[in-house]
C-alpha cells in the first residue's frame, strides 16, 4: 500500500459530519513527481473540513485566545475560543476557533459550537498526521505545506449575523474553502437558503440565470475566467446553483451567493460572490 493510499485511508477514519465529507476535493493528478505527495497531504488536511476550529487541550501549541468580538449588540456574540499554531521546517498551521454565545435557541448554539470543535479536531489531526508521514518520507528536508483556518464576520446589523469560516490550503498552489452561517438576530435561528423563499418557490432558476448572465458579462468585459461554455479543457460548466448553495446576507440585507475557488472558474477568480438584486427574487421572497 503506497503513501497516497495510506493517507486516503487515514482520512476515511476521521469522524466528521457527512456534509463536510461530501465537500472534500482532491485535485492531485500528476503522478510523475514524487514530491507531489505534498499536495495530496495538504489537500486532504485542507479539504477534510470547510471550517476549522481548535480543540481545547488538543496540543501544547494550542493557545487560548478567548478574545471577544463585540457583535449582536451584546445579546449574541462571537468569541475566539482557541488558536492552534504550528511552525516547523516549512510546515505551518494556524487555526482559529469561533464560538457563538447568546443564541435564544440553545440547542442550535450547542450544535454549532460542537460542529466547530469536531471539525477542528479532524483538521488538526489530519495536519499532524500529514506532517508525520512527510517527515518519514523526506526526513529533515525543508517542505512547504501550510494550513490556515479563521473566520470573518461578514454582516452585523439589526437583522442578521453572517459568519464566514474558511480554510486556506497552501502546497505549491492554494485553495480556499468556505462555510457561511447566517443567523436571524430577532429569532435566534439559523437561516437556510430555502427558508428565505415562499413554500415550493423555484429560487434556483432565477438566481442561476442571473449569475450566468453576470459570469458572461465579466468574461466579456473584464476578461474573466468563469466556466459557462465547454472548451478544450472540458471543464464542467456552471449551470445552476445547489439548493443549499453557500450564501450570506450582507450589510444591506441583500442575498449574496458564494462559490469556493475552482468551483465555477479558474483560480484567478478567487472565491466568487454574486450579490442578487431584489428585482430577481422579490416575487418569491418569504
Amino acid at each position: 500500500m503506497d503513501k497516497i493510499k495510506l493517507l486516503k485511508d487515514e482520512y476515511q477514519k476521521i469522524n466528521i459530519d457527512k456534509k463536510f465529507k461530501e465537500r472534500t476535493i482532491c485535485m492531485i493528478k500528476n503522478k510523475n513527481r514524487k514530491k507531489l505527495v505534498l499536495k495530496l497531504c495538504s489537500s486532504i488536511a485542507a479539504s477534510i473540513v470547510i471550517l476549522g476550529t481548535a480543540a481545547v487541550n488538543l496540543s501544547p501549541t494550542l493557545a487560548y485566545a478567548a478574545k471577544d468580538i463585540p457583535v449582536l449588540k451584546d445579546i449574541v456574540r462571537v468569541v475566539t475560543l482557541g488558536r492552534y499554531e504550528a511552525n516547523e521546517n516549512g510546515y505551518s498551521a494556524e487555526i482559529a476557533s469561533p464560538k457563538i454565545e447568546g443564541l435564544l435557541d440553545k440547542e442550535l448554539e450547542n450544535r454549532l459550537n460542537k460542529e466547530f470543535k469536531d471539525n477542528a479536531d479532524a483538521l488538526i489531526s489530519a495536519y499532524e498526521n500529514d506532517v508525520k508521514e512527510l517527515k518519514k518520507e523526506f526526513g529533515d528536508e525543508t517542505i512547504h505545506m501550510g494550513v490556515k483556518s479563521d473566520y470573518i464576520i461578514k454582516t452585523d446589523n439589526d437583522n442578521y449575523l453572517s459568519l464566514d469560516v474558511y480554510i486556506l490550503n497552501v502546497a505549491g498552489s492554494s485553495s480556499t474553502k468556505h462555510t457561511f452561517y447566517t443567523i436571524d438576530k430577532k429569532s435566534g435561528k439559523l437561516v437556510t437558503l430555502k427558508s428565505l423563499f415562499k413554500d415550493n418557490a423555484d429560487y434556483i432558476t432565477p438566481i442561476s440565470n442571473y449569475i450566468r448572465g453576470e459570469m458572461k458579462r465579466i468574461n466579456n468585459e473584464e476578461n474573466g475566467a468563469f466556466w459557462i461554455e465547454k472548451d478544450e479543457f472540458n471543464f464542467d460548466i456552471f449551470e445552476k446553483i445547489k439548493p443549499n448553495q453557500n450564501f450570506y446576507i450582507n450589510s444591506d440585507n441583500k442575498l449574496v451567493i458564494c462559490f469556493d475557488k475552482y468551483d465555477v472558474a479558474a483560480g484567478a477568480q478567487g472565491s466568487p460572490e454574486f450579490v442578487i438584486p431584489d428585482s430577481v427574487i422579490k416575487d418569491i421572497l418569504r
